[in-house]
């Protein structure tokens, strides 16, 4: 799909070049984002000076260590359309999951909503809670196993719903959640609602400056493209008084601001999100997710978003034309994200023949998960269905 001018978004084949050198050189195809995203070149050059200064540490790398989290708030608030004060710092999407769990004002009886075919990062911390006498209840999956959106607002309008805790685009199907009706619904029958991000964010644009979300979870290492051990959580202004952690960071106190009197051991929690961070944080990974997010904020993901649907049309027209190949993703442009999922007869033996021909996807549910992200190209989808055609004839 491309702007009123006819022209895309941005030039794919300059990003390439400056960003992504290695597909042009070991001529793959990459299509599997959803599981690991590359580091872009720029990423992967301040890995490296980052830790050549490391090896003889000053002052400056010091500062560094001060300024990269501050950094990393700032471009994460960016990306979601926060304020930097309701941006955490974590290692990945469970530290938001699991701070959405522990710290909730949650009581005996009361229910959580699960949709059924999540995947297990944002069903484990909730399943813990089952030990405090919480009450998990699960919408089945509706037809090809795609989310139940239209079951789940049914649960939420009875009003008994203190939690709906669902992943933004799931991970097997690529189903992309209307979140803007979602949240209204959970604002007005008082149920908090909390949401997995990592297969979103990157590529489906989530403002929660426009939908009113309670916490959020994402870790760097898919659509982000940083490295695993990088993420963050927002937590919604309002409701960071009323979050009840159960785990504290040294750093997440205002005596430990002042490095000189380390020992004030005052029980201050910070008044922003700072205060669900637990401690000293990774400090490479998140230099490098500040360059990736970089990247990504220059390109716009609403233009990743609009460049990815026009890559992935082609695709979409091939699977229409083949009845022996089978949506497992809703293609239509309102639900869906940067994954498309289709099956095929025999998955295990066309997922090894793409792996073979250098074509990168994932069999994810018994589907076939073709992941496109901003550096992929139309050929890219030409030579995956080239290979996949072959496969299917044999």
């Amino acid at each position: 799909m491309n702007d009123a001018a006819g022209t895309p978004p941005y030039d794919v084949r300059a990003l390439r070049r400056s960003e992504f050198p290695w597909i042009e050189e070991k001529g793959s195809v990459y299509l599997n984002c959803a599981s690991t995203g590359p580091l872009p070149e720029r990423t992967r050059r301040s890995v490296v000076e980052l830790a050549q200064r490391m090896c003889t540490p000053d002052y400056d790398l010091y500062h560094d260590h001060l300024a990269m989290p501050a950094r990393s708030r700032e471009v994460c608030a960016e990306l979601v359309g926060a304020h930097p004060d309701e941006i955490a710092i974590g290692a990945n999407t469970s530290f938001g999951l699991n701070l959405a769990a522990s710290a909730l004002p949650l009581k005996p009886n009361d229910r959580v909503l699960l949709l059924d075919g999540e995947f297990p990062a944002n069903v484990y911390p909730w399943l813990n809670l089952e030990r405090r006498g919480i009450r998990l209840e699960w919408i089945p999956r509706a037809d090809r196993g795609l989310p139940n959106e239209e079951a789940a607002l049914q649960r939420i309008a009875q009003g008994d719903v203190r939690v709906f805790a669902a992943s933004a685009v799931s991970f097997s199907t690529g189903y992309r959640l209307d979140l803007e009706t979602i949240s209204r619904e959970c604002q007005r029958h008082g149920t908090y609602l909390v949401v997995d991000g990592i297969q979103a964010l990157g590529v489906v644009p989530i403002d929660t400056a426009a939908v009113h979300i309670d916490i959020l979870a994402c870790g760097g290492q898919k659509w982000l493209l940083a490295p695993s051990g990088s993420g963050f959580a927002y937590v919604r202004r309002g409701l960071i008084d009323q979050l009840d952690p159960a785990t504290v960071g040294w750093l997440s106190f205002a005596p430990s601001q002042n490095f000189g009197d380390l020992t004030n051991y005052a029980f201050e929690p910070l008044d922003n999100a700072r205060r669900f961070e637990l401690g000293t944080t990774a400090f490479s990974n998140l230099d490098a997710l500040n360059r990736s997010l970089s990247l990504l904020l220059e390109l716009g993901v609403g233009c990743i978003e609009q460049h990815v649907r026009s890559v992935q049309q082609t695709l979409v027209d091939w699977v229409a034309m083949h009845p022996d190949v089978d949506w497992v993703s809703d293609p239509s442009l309102e639900r869906r994200s940067g994954i498309l999922s289709f099956a095929v007869p025999d998955p295990v033996k066309t997922g090894k023949n793409l792996r073979d021909a250098d074509v990168l996807v994932s069999v994810r549910e018994g589907g076939i998960r073709v992941a496109t992200h901003c550096f992929n190209s139309r050929e890219d989808i030409e030579y995956l269905i080239h290979v996949l055609g072959e496969s299917l004839a044999t």
